[in-house]
């Protein structure tokens, strides 16, 4: 095998470690769950049917209450989301009583948690901020005669226009169900009942409820009456009318579900107790299409209802604390995050979704790294600058790709040697903990060339030696002219008999070829077999080709180059003779 010329190593260098593609098309969005419980440290206990918000100053999800296997609880935590830690926090004031069922809103301008009713012992009717700031607790209820009935089972959400907790339904002993609609005023400190005369839900408990925020409405789904209930209702929080959303087909009926509305404008349920059992699926309703669709994302929380969660409408992002599963109750954390489709490519071809184990791959989407970053050396490190990829494969396991660059745009990482053939999943996780993901299909073989402008195309990425008398003599086949600011060709001179004349192709994906004879190199129209095909040792992922080339091939002038490996074409390229 011939070796690289000095004056290649710097070409090949930026080829197989910093190549770069613009590429204007437009990604979409889909969803990926990941586990955020931490391995070690202090963690609340486990519980359900507490409530959580997010602190987007802290950047924290905020808990406080539930049940436990103890009992009811009144503890309050912060879940760090950078450090993935936890914090019990020291609050101060008169703490509320212990309770369930009840929920809890983010209100920006005090910088607040707020808390409503519940039920412990008895059920509960009054009202609590945490400031964020000082971790005080304040009972900011009004006279008792003033309040709405004592309830749990309930649920709200935060109306940013009138800085005010709007709650629907709920159940307790005094006046079993309601239907009824109420606001809380943070300015004032005051209930007003908003339940309108004309149509709304039926009475109901164990809802679930969130803001759309974009029509400035209260959606809420399910529950329970005399049994699972399945309808969804969106309350305009300006006129305070209800209207019926409830479509056919929908979702089985479910209770201790948890809701959010996404960027895209969906009504998403997740998780809850249904006539089967606990649920852990995702539900997705479709204003523009009024449909429901479930959402196939993978690797999924177990099984569970009662779950604390709390959605980040910034990042897209649903974080999910414990709940009620199958087997008792938990205290793992998981994110639901909105992750940016990465296309995959081969980083010599730029074309087709299938590559090989060891070699090299770019990925490209959004906010893939925070900054621009190459390896500053061998062997490959597995972060730069936060930015991690994952690839899942046929199999399910997870192996970390070493990277060779990283930017916010494109990623170029080698395939791991142990990764299974098949469909893999490809995950990009930047510093910031936001994700791309994608699909790729693992081959034994996938080849690609490399090209002088490192897109695939154009002249090869390759350079000849002459051989006379046992003398080698290395010669380019492009070089760079800076008046035309591009590469050109360098003609090759093949029409010397008494000489042997080898071209080197580089690329990425052959080295598991099956053979040296399973190789050829097609010229114009003629495939020729080849010296040597395999691993160049030099460079991580990149593959080297040796090939005899004929005197015939002397006056050809501008002849596409295509290498076959295994049956499986590359991208062609071009090479000039003259």
């Amino acid at each position: 095998m011939f070796r690289i010329p000095t004056s290649w190593h710097l070409l090949l260098l930026g080829i197989a470690l910093c190549f770069t593609w613009q590429d204007g098309g437009a990604q979409t969005a889909s969803w990926q769950w990941r586990e955020l419980t931490p391995p070690s440290g202090v963690a609340p206990e486990v519980r359900r049917t507490g409530a959580a918000i997010y602190d987007p100053v802290g950047k924290r999800v905020i808990i406080f209450g539930g049940t436990g296997n103890n009992g009811t609880l009144n503890d309050t935590w912060a879940f760090d989301l950078a450090a993935q830690m936890w914090t019990k926090l020291p609050t101060t004031g008169a703490t509320p009583a212990p309770r369930l069922g009840f929920d809890a809103v983010y209100d920006s301008i005090g910088h607040q948690m707020v808390i409503y009713a519940g039920q412990a012992a008895g059920f509960f009717n009054d009202t609590w901020t945490l400031n964020l700031t000082t971790l005080e607790w304040r009972d900011v209820s009004p006279p008792n005669v003033a309040r709405p009935k004592a309830r749990y089972g309930h649920s709200a959400v935060f109306d940013p226009v009138t800085r005010s907790l709007v709650q629907f339904a709920g159940f307790t002993q005094e006046a079993r169900r309601f239907q009824d609609t109420q606001s809380f005023s943070l300015a004032t400190n005051t209930w007003q009942d908003w339940t309108p005369s004309g149509v709304k839900p039926d009475v109901r408990c164990l809802l679930t409820a969130a803001l759309d925020r974009t029509h400035r409405r209260m959606l809420i789904y399910g529950g329970q009456r005399s049994g699972f209930l399945d309808d969804l209702w969106a309350f305009d929080l300006a006129s305070r009318t209800w209207e019926n959303l409830t479509v056919s087909p929908r979702p089985s009926g479910r209770l201790f579900a948890s809701s959010f509305v996404d960027r895209d404008g969906r009504f998403i349920v997740f998780g809850g107790s249904s006539s089967s059992g606990n649920l852990n699926e995702l539900q997705a309703f479709n204003f523009a299409t009024r449909q429901w669709t479930q959402l196939n994302v993978a690797n999924p929380p177990s099984k569970r209802n009662g779950a604390l969660t709390a959605y980040i409408e910034g990042e897209n992002r649903f974080i999910v604390f414990g709940g009620s599963g199958d087997n008792g109750l938990l205290n793992d954390v998981w994110e639901l995050r909105s992750a940016t489709a990465l296309a995959s490519v081969s980083a010599a071809s730029y074309v087709g979704t299938m590559t090989a184990p060891e070699s090299i791959v770019s990925s490209f989407g959004t906010n893939l790294a925070t900054a621009t970053m190459a390896a500053p050396a061998t062997p490959l490190p597995l972060q730069l600058v936060g930015t991690s990829i994952t690839i899942r494969d046929s199999n399910n396991i997870e192996h970390r790709a070493p990277l060779f660059y990283v930017s916010p745009t494109q990623v170029n990482y080698l395939v791991p040697k142990e990764c299974a053939q098949g469909m893999a999943t490809i995950t990009v996780t930047n510093g910031d903990g936001a994700t791309a993901a994608g699909a790729i299909t693992i081959a034994g073989v996938a080849p690609g060339l490399f090209s002088a402008t490192a897109d695939g195309k154009g002249y090869a990425a390759a350079y000849a030696v002459r051989v006379r008398n046992g003398v080698q003599v290395e010669e380019s086949i492009v070089r760079w002219d800076a008046t035309l600011n591009r590469f050109v060709a360098v003609p090759l001179d093949v029409s010397n008999a008494n000489e042997s004349v080898y071209l080197v192709l580089f690329g990425t994906g052959w080295r598991n070829r099956s053979s040296r004879g399973a190789v050829a190199v097609r010229v114009g129209a003629v495939a020729y077999p080849v010296d040597f095909a395999g691993a160049q040792p030099e460079f991580v992922g990149l593959d080297q080709i040796n090939v005899l080339l004929p005197s015939n091939l002397a006056g050809r002038g501008n002849v596409e180059l295509v290498v076959t490996v295994d049956g499986q074409e590359t991208n062609g390229v071009r090479v000039a003779f003259q």
